[in-house]
């Protein structure tokens, strides 16, 4: 990593930690989702604790709202107070940019999983052998909602905008995905979208090896999904983003 790329990664994580915003739906929002969700619904299926599947549908939700916000939030920050004109006069690829923004947010993503595994296991929830293996469908969850934001930053011409869009994406999506609330719970309409969902792909790559929930196959399914999607959308951010 170069001085330059470790200077630009220092600094946009300096401005997420110093944002309240997003260190409360970064860390807060799903922590209070996940107990809430926990003591409402996880013994609303007779004879089954939900706790485990809800526990990592929350991780996952957490994931996507992670990499849409570090995707999106500096692009739109930098588009309206003008910093895309200044940093058009520094030696810098917008694939070096973007780069950057993904390992800021890495630093975040880490530290959300962690709380959100510390109060789950607290909660009730039940880690396997193999619950680190989930960080790689983690990551890649991550990245695929992260090129999604960096999508919305460069489409979208102001923050206010871009928040709005993707607050509804990322709570459309999680709703439909099962990430909010179980599948088999969900209206029958929603359980036929829901495979069509990244979230509901990154829930069933992440879901087998937190709490053994599922089956490998569909586990790597998810993974295949996440692992093309992801690959799509960052070439056509790559060659969207230009500074202005």
């Amino acid at each position: 990593m170069s001085t330059k790329t470790r200077a630009l990664t220092r600094v946009l994580l300096r401005d997420d930690l110093r944002d309240w915003s997003t260190l409360i739906f970064t860390f807060i929002f799903p922590s209070v989702l996940l107990v809430v969700l926990i003591l409402t619904i996880a013994d609303r299926v007779p004879g089954m604790d939900l706790t485990g599947e809800i526990s990592s549908n929350v991780i996952a939700f957490g994931a996507s709202f992670v990499g849409i916000f570090s995707g999106a939030s500096h692009l739109a920050t930098w588009r309206e107070n003008g910093m895309f004109t200044v940093m058009r006069t520094f030696p810098l690829s917008s694939r070096t940019v973007l780069t950057c923004q993904a390992r800021s947010g890495v630093v975040m993503l880490i530290t959300q999983a962690a709380l959100l595994v510390v109060v789950a296991v607290s909660m009730g929830m039940r880690l396997k052998v193999t619950a680190l293996a989930a960080v790689i469908p983690l990551a890649l969850g991550y990245l695929l909602f992260f090129t999604l934001g960096v999508l919305l930053g460069i489409l979208l011409p102001t923050m206010a905008g871009v928040s709005m869009a993707a607050n509804v994406i990322i709570l459309g999506l999680g709703f439909l995905g099962g990430a909010i609330m179980p599948v088999t719970l969900l209206p029958h309409w929603a359980q036929i979208v829901a495979p069509w969902t990244p979230i509901y792909h990154l829930r069933e790559a992440a879901t087998m090896p937190l709490i053994g929930v599922g089956t490998w196959i569909k586990a790597g399914t998810g993974m295949a999904y996440l692992l093309g999607v992801t690959a799509l959308l960052a070439i056509v951010s790559e060659r969207t983003m230009r500074w202005e």
